[in-house]
């Protein structure tokens, strides 16, 4: 017993893995029958999610209490950028990607400057710019005409290998490559010492502004990338599409084993805590709970976790 409370509290996402495991039982139970599509659907619902909470990890690994409150606004103006720059037509495929994430970089430095240069919280900074972003989107709207999407957007959406969509493969690549940051690279090591002790990090020679702004960038750009794909899934682009992603980013990432206070990322935990998430809707939408119900029981337990790791971390 005691090697496995020391496997678990080196290895944190175990809980949000054991969680989803425990939720898609649950939502076999209540549906009646045990399906390999129910799994799938719910691991593509959570790949999206994912790309989104990785970028709100890193920004909350930075420490101080630092959250990116732009990201559901960042994700509904790349999806209108992403079907109004493409127009249905393949051809600019590459090229509307690479616009989605510099907006995206654009929205994220920004975000620092207001954060590092302007002593300004996190939260109102990051807030103020996503109703910037949500203000420009609403005025791209009103002229805003375009239904299709193109062939290959569809194809990374729609066409799936073993039942799992292309997309979803590619979140996974993305997934262990951030882990592959943190985990043995100088930028992601100075990230967590950033998150623990920003004094410390700066005697210790780590150029905290820089790695902070590249936080923040990263933030923007994997909501950005959020929108892009989501748009391919949806079909489509619309007001207020990534307002529900505000609350599950940071589920995502504090069930998956992060620390709020920052300085210590569980990349894989932030996976499953997306899979978690979307197993507990599943089985309220199951269940014929209100979308408010859903969203106070998703609160409650954001909060649980949020208290149990902190008691955790004080026995410690």
């Amino acid at each position: 017993m005691n090697k496995l409370n020391s496997f678990a509290r080196s290895n944190r996402w175990t809980w949000a893995a054991i969680g989803s495991a425990i939720m898609f039982i649950v939502v076999s139970l209540i549906s009646g029958k045990f399906s390999y599509m129910s799994f799938t659907a719910n691991f593509t619902i959570a790949s999206y999610l994912t790309i989104c909470a990785l970028g709100q990890m890193i920004v909350m690994t930075t420490g101080r209490g630092a959250f990116d409150l732009s990201i559901p606004n960042m994700i509904t103006l790349s999806s209108f950028l992403t079907m109004g720059l493409t127009n249905g037509e393949d051809r600019n495929f590459l090229l509307v990607l690479a616009v989605v994430i510099l907006v995206g970089a654009l929205v994220g430095l920004i975000n620092s400057i207001l954060v590092i240069r302007f002593k300004i919280t996190s939260m109102i900074a990051t807030l103020a710019v996503g109703y910037i972003l949500s203000t420009m989107t609403s005025i791209y709207n009103r002229t805003f005409n375009v239904l299709e999407v193109s062939n290959i957007m569809e194809t990374l959406t729609t066409t799936r290998i073993l039942g799992i969509p292309i997309v979803s493969y590619i979140v996974l690549l993305i997934v262990i490559a951030v882990a592959v940051m943190f985990r043995s690279t100088t930028y992601g090591r100075a990230l967590l010492a950033l998150g623990q002790n920003k004094r410390a990090a700066e005697l210790a020679g780590i150029k905290v502004n820089l790695v902070e702004t590249i936080a923040y960038v990263m933030g923007a750009v994997f909501a950005a990338l959020c929108g892009f794909f989501l748009s391919g899934r949806i079909g489509g682009a619309f007001l207020g599409m990534g307002d529900s992603y505000l609350m599950d980013t940071v589920g995502s990432v504090v069930i998956g084993g992060t620390l709020a206070s920052g300085g210590y990322a569980v990349t894989f935990g932030t996976l499953f805590g997306a899979l978690f998430l979307s197993f507990v809707v599943t089985a309220m939408q199951i269940a014929n709970f209100s979308t408010g119900m859903q969203n106070i029981i998703k609160g409650i337990i954001i909060i649980a976790v949020l208290a149990f790791g902190s008691i955790r971390d004080k026995s410690d």
